[in-house]
């Protein structure tokens, strides 16, 4: 005979008031009542401990035999979780937000991306998006099997410039933790594009400024941004060190040097070398890149923060050139269409400023 009150007992802490079953636990309940099981009674026979037992789900019977197998969500609609929350329930929830899409672990930890998924999902299902996992939550996690890629995009919408929202609040504390400084407003605004595409560039995936399922994906890795304050700063320069003068007068230097691709000197250079060459000679030391490479490898600001010596990075052909700001909304440069080194206005086409001081 099952020992029923056994498979029901609370193991551990509850949730919410409501015991969830051990699956260790009822498995050796399990193999020691088969061990003592009587002679299996005659058909229409009912005995007193049976009948006085409370109903257990099939299904949580079932993963309790398996003891590896987890009860679907639905077993646990009447459980309700949130942030800090541990156990089988918290692992049946987070497999339930992965087959919607999201990309977390089953570790049975409601930690910081359990939380961005649970509102994240929240938000696409229009529920009240504040992380609490209740009746609701699991309903619609049970709704659909969420297999699809529709199902994915839905779980994980996609953002870009000039989106609101608690889902957007969701991307900007995921941003924060992946090394970015923002407000977490629910605004998609520049400062929060500029973060997107520093996490797009160093997760190796397309630069657009756009989340989708791509860069939810890379949200929740262990992509670091780079151009935060513990990844900016090597050798010989500083922000104490490095005047925003001391590049702009290192760049004038250059100034008539020929165009020459791939160059960094002053028998040529392009508009990448000329920033290797003026911020070096600076005092400043940094690795030979491209113009994109510098600007993902900087900190993108907004212009009302650019000083003397920053970076203008022209967004235009994958941000395929670059200038070095003097003030006054002028930069010098190594044109290839004036096949020389200038100094000039800002043009009318897109642009970031970028920092590494």
């Amino acid at each position: 005979m099952i020992d029923y009150k056994g498979l029901v007992g609370p193991v551990g802490r509850t949730v919410g008031g409501v015991a969830v079953l051990g699956a260790v636990t009822a498995t050796g309940t399990l193999q020691a009542s088969a061990s003592a099981a009587p002679a299996t009674p005659a058909v229409g026979t009912v005995s007193p401990a049976a009948a006085a037992a409370p109903a257990i789900p099939a299904a949580a019977v079932q993963g309790a035999a398996l003891g590896s197998t987890l009860a679907p969500a639905a077993t646990y609609t009447n459980v309700k979780l949130r942030y800090g929350a541990r156990g089988s329930a918290v692992k049946s929830l987070q497999n339930s937000l992965r087959s919607h899409g999201a990309s977390i672990s089953a570790d049975g930890v409601f930690g910081p991306k359990t939380l961005r998924a649970v509102k994240s999902f929240q938000s696409s299902k229009g529920l009240k998006v504040d992380g609490v996992v209740g009746p609701n939550t699991w309903s619609a996690l049970g709704s659909s099997s969420g297999s699809s890629s529709s199902s994915s995009s839905s779980s994980q919408p996609k953002l870009r410039y000039g989106s609101r929202g608690s889902a957007v609040r969701t991307l900007q504390q995921g941003l924060n933790e992946s090394g970015a400084s923002l407000a977490v407003d629910g605004v998609f605004g520049s400062s929060t594009r500029s973060a997107v595409r520093s996490l797009q560039s160093a997760a190796g995936i397309s630069v657009d400024g756009v989340v989708g399922p791509n860069t939810w994906k890379a949200l929740d890795s262990t992509v670091r941004i780079s151009g935060t304050t513990a990844d900016r700063g090597s050798g010989r320069g500083s922000s104490s060190s490095v005047s925003g003068s001391a590049i702009v007068n290192a760049a004038r230097g250059a100034l008539g040097t020929r165009y020459k691709w791939g160059g960094s000197t002053l028998s040529g250079m392009d508009c990448s070398g000329l920033v290797y060459y003026a911020y070096n000679k600076a005092g400043l030391d940094v690795p030979r890149r491209t113009a994109k490479g510098y600007t993902f490898n900087g900190a993108i600001i907004p212009a009302s923060q650019a000083k003397v010596g920053d970076l203008v990075a022209f967004t235009d052909d994958d941000y395929g050139h670059m200038g070095i700001y003097i003030g006054n909304g002028k930069i010098i440069d190594a044109s290839g269409s004036r096949g020389r080194v200038v100094e000039r206005s800002i043009w009318n086409s897109p642009h970031v400023f970028v920092t590494y001081r």
